[in-house]
C-alpha cells in the first residue's frame, strides 16, 4: 500500500531563488511533516550552499535575517520549525534585506 503524500508549494526570492534555481516549486512530503523536515529535505537536495544561507554555522539555528512563512504567517507566530505542514500549504523563504 502506497504512502499518501501532501503537496506543499515552496516560494523563494533573492539569493535563495538563485541557489534553488527557481522561484517556486511543489514538493510531495509525508503527512505530519514539519517546516524543519521540509528544510532538511531541501538541504539534502541543494546541499551546503543552501545550508550556509539558512543556518548559523555549526548549528540548526536559522540565521537572523531569514524569515520563513506558512500561508502568509511567520513561523515565529506558529510553532516555529516544528510547525506541521498541511496539504496545499504555501511556504515562503524570505531573506530580509535592508539598506539606506
Amino acid at each position: 500500500m502506497g504512502l499518501n503524500l501532501i503537496k506543499v508549494k515552496v516560494y523563494s526570492i533573492l539569493t535563495l531563488k538563485k541557489i534553488l534555481g527557481q522561484r517556486e516549486f511543489e514538493v510531495s512530503i509525508p503527512p505530519g511533516s514539519t517546516v524543519k523536515d521540509l528544510l532538511f529535505w531541501m538541504i539534502n537536495k541543494w546541499g551546503d550552499k543552501l545550508t550556509r544561507h539558512l543556518f548559523t554555522p555549526g548549528s540548526n539555528s536559522l540565521l537572523p535575517h531569514i524569515r520563513l512563512m506558512v500561508n502568509g504567517r511567520s513561523i515565529e507566530f506558529l510553532n516555529g520549525v516544528e510547525t506541521i505542514l498541511q496539504d496545499g500549504d504555501e511556504f515562503l523563504m524570505l531573506p530580509i534585506v535592508s539598506g539606506g
